[in-house]
This record gives structure tokens, sequence and C-alpha cells, in this order.
């Protein structure tokens, strides 16, 4: 999805009148993974005070950077597999929330899965967006719609305890030690189902949130939504610098590595004005492509594809984060996760977006991605020197310097 179709159902959960949510459902959890209170009822009979809160909640569910926080899933079963999280999902978004057998067996799945340390929400609803028709110029016309966009967000709230203190009691009008309880948090992670891509029901995806960026629920993608994922953005960020540093080997000479790092801004640049999208990716191709317009020899390129294979194999990295010793243990083996993990990179992980750096320990130098045709090589009194040069707004500290 797009960062504007994304905002297209995100706008829904400005106002209660604009949302028309049908139906909210949910399940509190505590931290021994029981279920402590289950609920389902008519999403407008809730007070308004109630309401808005829980648009808050679904507004954050669809908010982020698509291809960071936000990520389009793709499903890993055959369509119309009677076991597979699509098919669960179907029958929930059929059933419009009204079977609660569907609902708990959802429930159960997601605790025995979901990864959280302490008591948290699962909440669900069910909305029926009929999808405005939209003009050549991209202006929305209300009355030429065709489709409506049958759909469940779901949003998993943690739930932390309230700290201790006091409180004025206007009943009794008196100051009381305040009373502590479980308060919802914003989610750390939801879905969205099916997802809304060309502005169009795709059962084929889901829209994937998660708030913190760098780690995936392995398990819960797998056993629950059964979805195939991309790396982590730090594993993506991380992983791509090792990977140059292998691929180039004694060719990493700081003229190859800048190259690379232009014609990757240019890659980015080329796709994002080719795509309708906003959320650009590259591929092994892609990848392979910039390397060689950088002048990497052949004899390096030869290993290119096997080391990007190896180093975004999703197994790989799980192996270096637990430890090559205890990781075909069985006692490990449940954290193994067996998603597939696609081979593509966020574009916006890897390609410099406003900064060249060059660091060693004395030195930290930032240019912009912009201009680092001031960088230059030279060798003076016999040694190889970094060249920048010197303009009139050059200053020292903040100090303008002659």
């Amino acid at each position: 999805m797009t960062k504007k179709e994304i905002n297209e159902i995100k706008s829904l959960f400005d106002t209660i009148s604009d949302c028309g949510i049908l139906r909210l459902a949910g399940c509190y959890v505590n931290g021994e993974k029981e279920k402590v209170k289950t609920f389902n009822e008519p999403f407008y009979n809730l007070p308004d005070e109630e309401m808005y809160k829980y648009l808050e909640i679904f507004r954050k569910t669809l908010s982020g950077t698509p291809g960071k926080n936000l990520q389009d899933l793709s499903f890993e079963d055959t369509e119309g597999a009677s076991d597979s999280g699509r098919a669960l999902l179907n029958k929930i978004r059929n059933s419009e929330l009204n079977d609660d057998s569907l609902l708990e067996g959802f429930y159960d799945k997601v605790i025995e899965n979901y990864d959280h340390v302490g008591n948290f929400l699962i909440l669900m609803i069910y909305q029926a967006y009929d999808i405005p028709g939209m003009t050549t110029d991209g202006i929305e016309m209300d009355d030429a719609s065709d489709e409506v966009f049958r759909y469940i967000l779901c949003s998993i709230c943690p739930m932390k305890l309230t700290k201790p203190g006091l409180g004025f009691d206007d009943a009794l009008g008196e100051i009381h030690t305040l009373r502590q309880i479980f308060a919802v948090e914003l989610p750390d992670d939801g879905f969205l189902f099916p997802a809304f891509n060309d502005r169009s029901t795709d059962d084929d995806a889901i829209l994937y949130y998660g708030r913190k960026a760098n780690t995936l629920q392995d398990a819960f993608l797998e056993k629950v939504l059964d979805v195939s994922a991309t790396l982590p953005v730090k594993q993506q960020k991380e992983g791509f610098t090792e990977f140059v540093s292998e691929v180039l080997g004694d060719e990493s000479s700081i003229e190859t590595v800048l190259s690379i790092q232009e014609n990757l801004k240019e890659t980015v640049e080329n796709k994002k004005s080719e795509s309708v999208g906003e959320t650009v990716f590259l591929d092994k191709e892609s990848m392979r492509d910039v390397f060689e317009k950088s002048g990497v020899s052949e004899e390096k390129l030869e290993t290119f594809d096997k080391k990007f294979d190896e180093q975004f194999d999703m197994k790989k990295i799980h192996k270096k984060q637990i430890g090559e010793d205890d990781f075909e243990s069985s006692e490990r083996a449940e954290y193994i996760p067996t998603i597939k993990v696609e081979e593509k990179l966020f574009a916006d992980n890897v390609a410099p977006v406003r900064n060249f750096e060059v660091r060693n320990k004395n030195m930290l130098l930032r240019v912009s991605s912009k201009h680092t045709d001031i960088i230059d090589t030279r060798v003076i009194d016999g040694k190889k020197c970094l060249v920048i040069e010197l303009t009139e707004d050059l200053t020292v500290n903040g100090i303008p310097v002659e």
C-alpha cells in the first residue's frame, strides 16, 4: 500500500461520524497469558469519549513509515487452504465479527504465539468502506463508487499499571490514594486485512504494523498470519554494510564505495519516478546493477549472488543472534523462525538519503549526499589523504573562518 492509500483508510478514523465502524471485539490477556475478559458489541453503542480513545488506537495502527513500521506482507498459503491464516481471517471478516467461536480461536492463536511480557489487549474492528471514485486528477467522487472495501483491523496494545499517587474525590470532597489500574497503551503491533492496494481489495496481502521496526514477531507472523516478511530495519542496514564489505574485499576503496552510494541513490530516484507508489524496494537484480555501474570487477561480482543470499537469509541472522553452539539444540528450536523472508531491501534503509559519512577513530565527517563531489583522495608527501574543497561559508564549531 502506498502512503496515500494508507492515509485514505486512516482518515476514516478522524471523526466518529465518518469512521463507519460496525463492530468492535476484544480480549484482555494477563501476564500469565490467561483471558481475563472478552467483549463484542456494536461500536456506536459506546460512549463518545470511549469511541475517540479507540479511534486514536486505530489511527496509530496505520501510522509510521511504509517499508519500516508498515509492511505489505503476502500470504504463504495457496488460496483456499482451510487451515491457513488467510482462511481464518477471511472467516472472521465474512462473519463481520459476529461469530464468537471464530474470535475465540483467533485470540487463542495470538495468545500462544505473540511474544509479550505482561498484560495486553487484542482489539478487532469490522468496517465496510464505500470506496469513492477518483478522477484522473485525484479528485474524489462520492457518487461514483463501484466497490465496497470490507476489512478487519487488529490492534495489539500493551497494558501498563498506572502510577500510585493521591487524587481528589469529588463525591466525598476528600483526597485519597488513587487506585492503580491497568491502562491501555497505544498498539505495539497490528494489521489490516485485506490490504488496500491500488485502492481496491487485495486478498493476497495484509498491511502489518510494528511499532518496533527493528524486531519481528516471528511466531505471530508464521503461525497466526502465515505471511512472508522483509527483514527488520536494523538487520537490513547492518546486513547491507557487511554485504558490501564482503563483496568488495580488497577493492573497497573510498572511490568505489562512494560510487556505489551515488548509483544507489540514482537507482532509487529512478524507481520512485517510474512507480506510482511511494515505497521503493531493491531486490538482488537491482543491487547487482548498482555494483556493475560502480566499476566492481567481474571477479568480485562472481560472488555477489551467493553472498547476497547468505547475508539476507533470516535463519542466518537469527543464528548470529542466538549463538552458533546452541542454535541447533532442541531446547532452542522454538526460536528458529520458519517464515519466508523476501530477499528485498527497503531503499531508505540502505541508500544515502541525506548524508554521506566518513569515519575513523579520530574523525567523523558528514557530507550532504547531494554534494559528494567535493570529496577527493590524493597522495600528498607520500601519504594518501582525503581532500575537501574549502568554501567561503566554512565554520569551525560555528565560528566563521577565512
